[in-house]
């Protein structure tokens, strides 16, 4: 078992993102005007640096390590593949979904949170 959790910053970020997450959803589900971008984007933004983290606890689950970082590589192929599922292949199969740019954009600034708040430390 892992005695100290490193990376306080971006673990405060990621609750402060679950957080804002949950409030967006509770938004949604009770039909409160809000502006568009909140509802359509601000999760988009969120999701990357919230699945790193899990990823991450994962690796250092596996490997016993918490001086583990993910490199840039890591986090762009998470960017390119939410990308690629929700905003090209998901559209396709399901009205649901709609491809947008500004949510791959949302995505990208998102992996860029997570980038600096990892190397904050």
């Amino acid at each position: 078992m892992m005695a100290k959790l490193p990376l306080k910053i971006l673990h405060g970020y990621v609750l402060l993102s679950l957080l804002l997450f949950f409030t967006v959803q509770s938004l949604k589900f009770y039909a409160v005007v809000s502006p568009i971008w909140m509802l359509h984007h601000l999760n988009d933004f969120l999701v990357i640096p919230m699945v790193a983290t899990l990823c991450l606890h994962g690796v250092w689950l596996i490997k016993k390590d918490t001086t583990i970082r993910l490199n840039l590589f890591t986090i762009l192929s998470l960017v390119a593949l939410f990308s690629l599922v929700f905003e090209y292949y998901l559209p396709q199969q399901s009205y649901r979904y709609t491809g947008d740019l500004w949510d791959v954009i949302s995505y990208v600034l998102g992996g860029f949170m997570f980038y600096v708040f990892q190397k904050a430390a």
